[in-house]
């Protein structure tokens, strides 16, 4: 991505020794906002998301659907931080580095000797986020942590689901998207607070499970006060309103939040069931809203609803959202070249809009190790050199 200086981190240098999704997709959003971020990867490459989705050529390339979907305009250089002369080239890196983002267990990064510590001797202002599942300390910490392991054991499956299916995961790796979204807002944090004079290195430190159980927090506090667990509770709505939920229709379904009593005044007037008004009993209502729903189709009953000011939509895939008009005029997907297989893929911007920041131009996302090369010799290192470092296994 160009370094516009209209992007409110144009100049910010981000080194990312992170992994899988969360790590990379929290530097993605700090690239997106003008940081130059420079990926580390292991000698090898072995990140498994690399070869995560989309066609077989694209797997094989190590340019994967869910690489390419939050990677695009970073550079990649490969090294085994287990050698010396690969960590001196880190530490080079580091002494101009803003920002350090790693996610590995807890006591990796000091154990390869570029943790915290080693990392503020040659850079005393340098910023080192620390991601991990379960935190630096506690009886979990080292813990291997994934995106299921965390849906699982932080209360999030056992409320979602019904009785008749047993705990459910949530269908994309949520957890990693909120750890890494936690992970941006910290780094901007400690940016502003370096920004406002305070010229000290600073140790970010984050767990999965705290941005996760940070999201539960009405329902913690509703536990610790009456000591009931919100259960498998299905299409059930956070309002617990009888109005409220996953309907079937004559053709598709839709989902319905008529929260408040005037919503669901509303929605009684558009579907003829002003008799409604009186009955108390959530079944009841559940059925008669099922057998008023099921006279017209989704579509008909989206269009019926809105215009009545409940809020209503048809249940739709993610291809069908994606072709929608909204979604083509909100500008979120943007196209990406991907020049090693000749194909142009779409993949998420960022999720806000500024008047005032020039868009970031689309440049490719790197296959293992493209800009390996290129950041060496930056660094001062000749051909002769490079060449030396490949031969021996400490870049690639």
């Amino acid at each position: 991505m160009s370094a516009d200086a209209t992007r409110p981190l144009a100049g910010i240098r981000v080194l990312d020794l992170s992994h899988v999704l969360a790590g990379p997709y929290a530097s993605y959003q700090l690239g997106l906002m003008g940081a130059e971020v420079t990926r580390i990867e292991r000698l090898g490459g072995d990140d498994f998301v690399r070869g995560h989705g989309g066609t077989e050529a694209m797997k094989a390339a190590r340019l994967g659907a869910s690489f390419l979907s939050q990677n695009m305009g970073k550079r990649s250089m490969q090294l085994d931080l287990k050698s010396p002369r690969a960590r001196d080239i880190y530490f080079r890196l580091a002494e101009q580095a803003d920002v350090v983002c790693e996610n590995f267990r807890p006591g990796v990064v000091d154990r390869l000797g570029v943790g915290f510590e080693a990392t503020r001797a040659v850079n005393p202002r340098i910023i080192y986020a620390s991601l991990t599942g379960f935190g630096p300390d506690g009886p979990l910490a080292g813990t291997p942590a994934y995106d299921h392991i965390l849906q699982g054991i932080s209360g999030m499956m056992a409320m979602t689901g019904t009785p008749e299916s047993g705990p459910m995961r949530v269908g994309f790796p949520i957890v990693d998207y909120v750890a890494g979204q936690a992970l941006v807002a910290a780094v901007l944090a400690a940016l502003l607070h370096r920004a406002r004079g305070h010229e000290e290195a600073q140790h970010l430190e984050l767990s999965m499970l705290d941005a996760l159980v940070s999201l539960m927090g009405p329902y913690a506090v509703n536990h610790e006060t009456t000591g009931a667990l919100r259960g498998l509770e299905g299409n059930g709505a956070f309002s617990d309103s009888p109005y409220s939920g996953l309907f079937d229709t004559r053709e598709g379904q839709i989902v319905v939040t008529a929260n408040s009593p005037a919503q669901a005044a509303r929605m009684r007037t558009a579907i003829g069931r002003e008799d409604l008004a009186e009955e108390t009993d959530a079944g009841a209502i559940g059925a008669a809203l099922e057998a008023a729903f099921a006279a017209d189709t989704a579509e008909v009953w989206e269009a019926r609803l809105s215009s009545a000011g409940v809020p209503a939509a048809r249940l739709r895939s993610l291809a069908e959202i994606l072709a929608h008009p909204q979604m083509r005029q909100g500008g979120l997907m943007r196209p990406l070249e991907v020049p090693e297989l000749g194909i142009e893929v779409h993949v998420p911007g960022l999720p806000f809009r500024h008047a005032g920041w020039a868009p970031p131009e689309a440049t490719p996302a790197p296959s293992p190790g493209r800009d390996t090369d290129a950041i060496l010799s930056a660094l001062g290192y000749d051909e002769a050199e490079i060449a030396a470092l490949r031969a021996e296994g400490v870049a690639g």
